[in-house]
């Protein structure tokens, strides 16, 4: 019997509510009451509240089922570096925990419970929220396939996030990074650092690039693809949107210091028997592109001989919008040379750098004394 008399004389309510709808294990609840009509009254009210329940949907499918859907649809649609990294969070932290859940009884508690949980493992906010973002997309497709009415993750709000300061060097700061640089040795380095910071060029962007898209007429750089290793694969792709696409003007020192890689390139090239031309990726030193952690790990170890501090490879397209900003350029201008999708993007990262104007509007009302 779900309801029994206790020794000190009150009444116990003990109900199955179902189970676990995550983890799959029976759930039990437990109440008490001081007598036996309150006792069944209470009974009756939580069997209604638990049993209610919504109009199952239509179809059954496992939630392996439907991450296997949702990853089928990322292949075919979205970037590989995208679709490798949904992979990844989905195998490290949802398949193991859902994989005996039954989707369509998994309620928003359920959800917030799950947070909690990711929470507690010591992720940071960032690394919650994306894995929430993550599970959400999933059970839309669970929604989409008719297995759930309702998604959960609707109704879960995200962390919130501190904003970290950005990082980025100043003029003479570049300056000091590039004059600890071995020339002889490492003029490949001052090359792709020099770029990077004079044209604001996203790293994928820059490993992609060969020497035919650099227009030596107009002195443009041509920005259409971007290159990523994925499973040591090299992966061409466009770049992170359509409005990446795009043309750089460059200034005519960063053009004749491309050049003269351009030549040390060749004969390196001819060192190694390796075949040159237009097609050549410019920032190549050997039979392949190289990645993306060269250049990173290059950055520590040229700081640390002097007294710099590193930053990391993309505080140089910040670095960039900096001396951008410090030359008095407009909004349009800085949007249009990183390619962002609308001006909103760059007043909302990069708002912060350009200086106060509160103080000039102020000093103009002394006009009106």
């Amino acid at each position: 019997m779900p309801i029994k008399k206790t020794t000190n004389g009150r009444y116990k309510i003990d109900i199955s509510i179902g189970t676990d709808p995550i983890t799959g294990k029976r759930r039990r609840l437990t109440r008490s009451a001081s007598t036996k009509k309150e006792a069944e009254d209470v009974y009756y009210q939580l069997t209604q509240k638990y049993n209610r329940g919504q109009a199952l949907s239509i179809r059954n499918l496992s939630f392996d089922t439907v991450t296997d859907l949702y990853l089928e649809e990322c292949k075919l649609h979205s970037k590989p570096n995208y679709y490798q990294n949904q992979k990844y969070l989905i195998q490290k932290h949802m398949r193991e925990c859902f994989k005996n859940s039954n989707l369509k009884k998994v309620t928003a508690n359920d959800i917030r419970e799950y947070q909690q949980r990711l929470i507690n493992s010591g992720l940071s906010n960032k690394s919650v929220n994306n894995i929430m973002i993550t599970l959400k997309r999933v059970f839309d497709k669970a929604l989409e396939e008719h297995v759930i009415s309702v998604n959960p993750c609707n109704a879960v709000k995200n962390l919130g996030l501190n904003k970290k300061q950005m990082k980025f060097w100043t003029p003479d700061q570049f300056k000091e990074f590039i004059s600890l640089i071995d020339e002889e040795d490492e003029f490949l380095f001052k090359t792709y650092y020099t770029t990077a910071y004079f044209t604001g060029m996203r790293c994928g962007e820059l490993l992609a690039l060969t020497w035919k898209e650099i227009d030596g007429f107009r002195r443009e750089i041509n920005v259409y693809k971007s290159l990523a290793y994925i499973n040591s694969e090299i992966v061409i792709t466009e770049p992170k949107t359509k409005n990446s696409i795009r043309r750089i003007s460059i200034n005519t020192k960063l053009f004749d210091l491309l050049k003269k890689w351009k030549e040390k390139q060749k004969s390196l090239f001819k060192r190694l028997k390796l075949k040159h031309n237009d097609d050549v990726h410019v920032f190549q030193y050997r039979d392949q592109p190289p990645t993306k952690d060269i250049f990173s790990r290059r950055i520590r170890t040229i700081c640390k001989r002097g007294s710099l501090e590193p930053i990391r490879q993309h505080d140089l397209r910040h670095s960039h919008v900096a001396l951008l900003i410090h030359q008095g350029e407009d909004y349009t201008t800085i949007k249009e040379r990183l390619g962002h999708a609308s001006i909103k993007t760059t007043i909302d990262v990069y708002g912060h750098l350009f200086p106060n104007k509160q103080k000039e509007t102020a000093d103009r009302l002394d006009d009106f004394f």
